[in-house]
């Protein structure tokens, strides 16, 4: 193949299908593909990919096999060409730099295949503009409450920046939080601390099973977007909290993709 003893690849947000070329003709020279499936929810099996590759044999890592044993796992590739398939782009979270760390320090050679993420693609199918953005955090299921989100989306708005809130899976259960419980998980503490950071009438945009045939997105205030059933449309999801007032480009996109009429807000 060549000197890279790792490839990290991202698949992007749509499961396997999201493949690049690049990334089929990598991977029928491998010797071994293994693929992580618990940063995420990966929607297909290995199916997707049976018409492309020679060997379509892939294994799944499990968290504890490439986090708490990654020496273990280098022992077990060493002198092979491995490629690791990653939900979404594949150092966007941090969880794999422990590895990649790891391989480096040990004389690994490792190479990096970007794909989309839900960072960049949330701002694209908005119609937000991706530069105001500010800092993007996670809201963690009712059972691990924290007032961090709350927190992020204050100091956002401060700046005048959109804050995109990612909600919290566990792919070992199935779990996943909804656009509707995070709506309600600010808004409690909102009633709990009353800085207005977050009302019933701020504009949210939900986000669920972006990159995929299945794309649900609806922007409106805070209480209508959180009684859509959005239990019933499955994750991956997330939340969007903008920052007002829009710039008009903004106003101009949201109006023209979800008809949504923004005139007059202003006065609120």
């Amino acid at each position: 193949m060549c000197e890279t003893d790792i490839f990290f690849i991202g698949i992007g947000l749509s499961g396997l299908r999201g493949c690049s070329i690049e990334t089929l003709d990598i991977l029928d020279q491998m010797d071994e593909i293994f693929i992580e499936k618990y940063t995420n929810f990966v929607p297909e099996e290995i199916s997707p990919l049976s018409g492309y590759l020679k060997n379509t044999k892939i294994t799944i890592l499990d968290r504890v096999d490439i986090e708490n044993n990654d020496q273990r796992f280098l022992d077990k590739i060493k002198g092979k060409s491995v490629a690791i398939l990653i939900p979404g782009d594949p150092f966007i979270a941090t969880t794999h730099n422990s590895l990649r760390i790891a391989a480096i320090n040990r004389g690994f050679n490792c190479q990096i295949i970007h794909n989309s993420s839900i960072l960049t693609a949330a701002a694209s199918v908005s119609g937000l503009s991706a530069y105001r953005f500010g800092r993007t955090v996670t809201c963690p299921f009712p059972h691990s409450p924290s007032e961090f989100p709350y927190e992020i989306i204050k100091l956002n708005a401060q700046i005048g920046a959109h804050t995109l809130v990612l909600l919290d899976i566990n792919t070992v259960t199935g779990e996943f939080l909804s656009v509707n419980e995070a709506i309600s998980i600010l808004l409690i503490l909102e009633e709990k601390k009353h800085e207005k950071v977050i009302k019933r009438t701020s504009l949210v945009i939900g986000l669920a099973q972006v990159g995929t045939g299945n794309e649900f997105i609806v922007p409106g205030n805070a209480d209508e977007v959180k009684n859509i059933g959005w239990k019933d449309i499955g994750p991956p999801q997330a939340l969007i909290v903008c920052s007002e007032p829009l710039h008009f480009t903004e106003e101009e996109a949201l109006k023209t993709f979800w008809d949504i009429d923004l005139s007059n807000r202003k006065s609120q």
